[in-house]
């Protein structure tokens, strides 16, 4: 088993190795993230998400397991020994440098935390931010529930007409399938939109 350790940012690692993280999850690490490194809490959401993305390096490599009780908010997670003994040697660049990489708009000021800031207009917007993309991505689930219970509807249909008509059977079995096959994306979408909205609302 490799006990190379993926590029993630060292103060993950860090934090990771304190004795009250052994068990974690990933807000309580976005939190200590935010209280140690003093990241500005408007960029709750970005750094949850680095976060998480790191985490699941880590799952892959096997230097941390997720708990075997499955949760949409809060999901547990246990540091694995072989963290400790691994290379701290990474070379992946910390939250401030990564949200300047991939928000360019985000100047330095505002990645870091400014009391005198805190009640200026971009940080109004960066705090509104999450709210308004959990009311799109709730009418975006709405609207893919209706069409899931829609198609759903149609694959029952079909199967009660292929039950009381037996000779209808090959002429409809392909709509059927075409029904069915529609009907498992459209799950698809909702189980995506669903843990989009879980994932922000534990931002």
């Amino acid at each position: 088993m490799s006990r190379n350790l993926p590029s993630i940012d060292r103060r993950i690692i860090e934090l990771l190795l304190k004795p009250e993280n052994v068990t974690f999850c990933v807000q309580s690490l976005r939190d200590q993230y935010i209280e140690q490194y003093d990241i500005n809490p408007v960029h709750k959401a970005p750094l949850r998400r680095f976060i998480y993305e790191r985490v699941r390096k880590l799952i892959k490599a096997q230097f941390v397991e997720k708990d075997s009780e499955i949760k949409s908010r809060g999901q547990k997670y246990h540091v694995s020994s072989m963290l400790i003994e691994a290379d701290l040697d990474t070379d992946e660049d910390d939250f401030v440098s990564w949200l300047q990489r991939t928000h360019p708009q985000t100047s330095n000021e505002s990645v870091t935390h400014d009391a005198s800031q805190s009640n200026s207009e971009e940080n109004r917007q960066a705090a509104k931010a999450p709210a308004d993309s959990y009311t799109v991505l709730e009418k975006k689930l709405n609207e893919a529930q209706s069409r899931f219970l829609e198609s759903l509807g149609e694959v029952e249909a079909f199967q009660q007409l292929m039950r009381d008509h037996p000779e209808l059977n090959n002429s409809l079995s392909i709509d059927y399938r075409s029904a069915h096959e529609r009907s498992s994306r459209l799950l698809g979408h909702v189980s995506a939109l669903e843990k989009a909205i879980s994932r922000l609302s534990g931002s």
